[in-house]
């Protein structure tokens, strides 16, 4: 409570004084509200923007994923099913990760094919070698001596 009595004058000016603390108030409100609709505003442009540029690092990061899978490919190491929640996907990335599963299934049936090849080819190698070692032992002279030596004996036994 007052302690004194105010005149009435007093009373004006202190009603005008507390007009006028009201409007400032009222001015500093506004430029609050003001100040938090910028502020929501340019949150809600900072969380869209940093959701697009996760999204852009998540592309990334598959992408990297599909290097380094062709890099295992490269080093044998590659299992096509490693691919398969990539490959699930129904954007672009999926589509690649798709293909490349599908070219690394081509390459391991292509090395597969290459790989019987190239045993068929030591057998045959192999046999050709025989071939001509044969060939060259029948050619030496003592093969020739030991071959004429068998052949007397043998008629020497008919006899």
């Amino acid at each position: 409570m007052i302690d004194k009595q105010l005149s009435p004058d007093e009373l004006i000016e202190q009603n005008e004084s507390l007009q006028k603390e009201i409007e400032e108030l009222k001015n500093e409100q506004e430029d609050l509200e003001i100040m938090l609709d910028t502020v929501t505003e340019h949150s809600t442009d900072l969380e869209n923007e940093i959701y697009e540029k996760n999204q852009i690092m998540l592309k990334y990061l598959e992408q990297v994923k599909l290097v380094t899978e062709a890099a295992a490919v490269e080093s044998e190491s590659f299992t096509i099913d490693s691919l398969d929640g990539v490959a699930a996907r129904e954007d672009e990335l999926g589509q690649l990760a798709r293909v490349f599963q599908n070219m690394a299934k081509q390459v391991e049936i292509r090395e597969t094919k290459l790989r019987q090849q190239v045993q068929e080819l030591k057998i045959e190698i192999d046999r050709s070698k025989q071939a001509k070692q044969v060939a060259e032992i029948v050619q030496t002279d003592s093969f020739k001596n030991l071959k004429q030596k068998l052949k007397r004996l043998k008629d020497s036994r008919k006899k």
